[in-house]
């Protein structure tokens, strides 16, 4: 028996996207996925935070990538505006490149006169075959100079490199609802949707993937037929898990460390993580890891409970940030969703009216989802529990 046990994080992952080799039951959406993107197919996937989007795209992106494409992958999370994102998107699609990548790379670095001749006639090569759009790969900053055409230039890149190599390019944008957020970090959203559409619908070569993670937003970018993006997109639900899926991929978990799961306490892992990615993950982390401090590789149902209160208390502090948000939400807001994790009828005390737009405020948050007719429940199982356990009076 090897002494020094495997770190719980390695085992469960839960902040990161998960590689496909570590991935529980998303073999057929990631064939899927992969499917239509090489088929020259747009896709677009939407749901709530934690669910496995972005480990999914992520998962097809490199089987797209073995199979001869080119990938760009950009997270609008972390791009601040415009200009940046035309840099972003044009380093990203240069760097599919690698000698031209290079080339860029020392130019950013060092400035254009640290080029030997050859890389800078290879430049001036480069500028040519692609325009202006190397110009904001070339010069940091410069693209907020004049953000609009920038973004334009860098958003017709992808078919040209497409085109220029004989690829096809996959251009995947994460959390793709920020650009119609409050704060319009793009522009107007019409405005970049529309220039957006209108370059897409050329860019044959290129296939394009959106995700993100508030479902009504998404719908509202890619449903409505006055919008730009209407029908441009397929959309791609996420399958659930099934239970016998995550009771073989996490009892292998476990075997990895040589631990032995009882039958009774995993089917308590999986019912507490209720089909939840990034709960059942958590659950399962936080046991492994109480097993390592109790120094034991049999892990009962008294050590699944400890691990679910571990996670609960882990997550605290985040859960404590969320109830705060509910109760902007709506002055009933907390009650609503405190009832519906407790699983019990919705307060008559409520005007229909206030009831639905409370869940619908809920909903769109993204803390809710709506999976049947008169059903409700709070996505993230591990809020539900803590939701069940707070003082209704705080």
């Amino acid at each position: 028996m090897n002494l020094v046990r495997q770190a719980s994080g390695d085992l469960f992952p839960t902040d990161v996207p998960i590689p496909a080799s570590q991935m529980i039951g998303r073999a057929d959406d990631i064939r899927d996925v992969t499917a239509a993107l090489l088929g020259a197919t747009n896709l677009v996937m939407a749901g709530p935070r934690r669910t496995g989007k972005t480990s999914v795209c992520e998962a097809a992106l490199t089987r797209c990538r073995r199979r001869g494409c080119y990938v760009t992958r950009l997270d609008l999370f972390r791009i601040a505006d415009a200009g940046e994102l035309a840099e972003a998107l044009a380093l990203g699609v240069i760097a599919n490149r690698s000698a031209s990548h290079r080339i860029i790379r020392r130019a950013r670095e060092l400035g254009r006169a640290a080029l030997s001749a050859t890389q800078a006639s290879a430049m001036l090569k480069l500028q040519r075959e692609l325009g202006d759009a190397i110009e904001f790969a070339i010069t940091p900053g410069g693209a907020a100079q004049d953000p609009a055409r920038a973004l334009d230039l860098a958003l017709a890149l992808p078919e040209r490199v497409a085109v220029a190599d004989g690829r096809r390019l996959v251009l995947f944008f994460d959390e793709f609802q920020e650009l119609a957020s409050e704060r319009r970090p793009y522009g107007d959203p019409d405005a970049v949707t529309n220039r957006m559409r209108a370059i897409f619908q050329r860019s044959t070569s290129v296939s394009h993937l959106f995700a993100g993670s508030l479902e009504h937003v998404m719908r509202d970018l890619f449903a409505p037929q006055q919008r730009a993006f209407s029908g441009f997109g397929s959309f791609h639900t996420l399958r659930p898990i099934p239970a016998e899926d995550w009771r073989t991929g996490l009892r292998e978990r476990f075997a990895a460390d040589e631990c032995t799961i009882g039958d009774a306490a995993l089917d308590r892992l999986v019912s507490l993580g209720e089909g939840h990615p990034r709960a059942t993950m958590r659950i399962a982390q936080q046991t492994h890891l109480v097993s390592v401090q109790l120094a034991q590789r049999m892990i009962d149902l008294d050590i699944v409970e400890l691990g679910h209160q571990a996670a609960l208390n882990g997550d605290r502090p985040t859960m404590e940030q969320t109830v705060e948000t509910i109760r902007r939400l709506h002055k009933n807001a907390l009650l609503v969703a405190r009832t519906v994790a407790l699983g019990q009828p919705l307060p008559r005390r409520l005007a229909p009216a206030i009831r639905d737009r409370t869940l619908k405020r809920l909903e769109h948050a993204g803390l809710l989802e709506h999976p049947a007719r008169g059903e409700w429940r709070i996505v993230n199982p591990l809020l539900a529990e803590y939701l069940r356990q707070l003082d209704p009076y705080t």
